[in-house]
C-alpha cells in the first residue's frame, strides 16, 4: 500500500505539473491573440485617424478656398467702387476747374 500511494501521489504531481504547462501555454496563447487584437485595433485606429486628418484637410482647404474667393470679390467690388468714386471726383474737379478758368479769364 505504501507503494500504491508513492504511485498515486507521483501521478497527482506529473498531472499537476502537466495542468501548469497546459495552463502556461494556454496563458501565453491567449497574450499572443491579445497581442494580435490590439495591433489590429491600433491599425484600425491609425487608418481612421489617416481618414479624419485627410477629411479634415479637405475641409479646412475648401474653406480656405471659398474665403479666397469671397475677399477676391469683396476686393474686385471695393476696387471698383474706387475707381467709380475717383472717376466721379475727377469729373467734378475737371468741371471746378473749367469753371475756375471760365471765370477767370472769361470767353476770351
Amino acid at each position: 500500500m505504501n507503494r500504491e500511494a508513492i504511485n498515486y501521489v507521483k501521478e497527482a504531481e506529473a498531472r499537476a505539473s502537466q495542468l501548469r504547462k497546459d495552463a502556461d501555454e494556454e496563458i501565453k496563447q491567449i497574450e499572443r491573440e491579445t497581442a494580435q487584437e490590439i495591433e489590429a485595433i491600433q491599425s484600425k485606429l491609425e487608418s481612421e485617424l489617416s481618414d479624419y486628418r485627410s477629411e479634415q484637410e479637405q475641409q479646412s482647404s475648401s474653406k480656405l478656398e471659398e474665403e479666397k474667393a469671397e475677399m477676391d470679390e469683396s476686393a474686385d467690388r471695393e476696387a471698383e467702387r474706387f475707381e467709380k468714386a475717383y472717376q466721379e471726383k475727377k469729373d467734378v474737379l475737371a468741371n471746378r476747374i473749367a469753371e475756375e478758368v471760365v471765370r477767370r479769364y472769361g470767353n476770351r
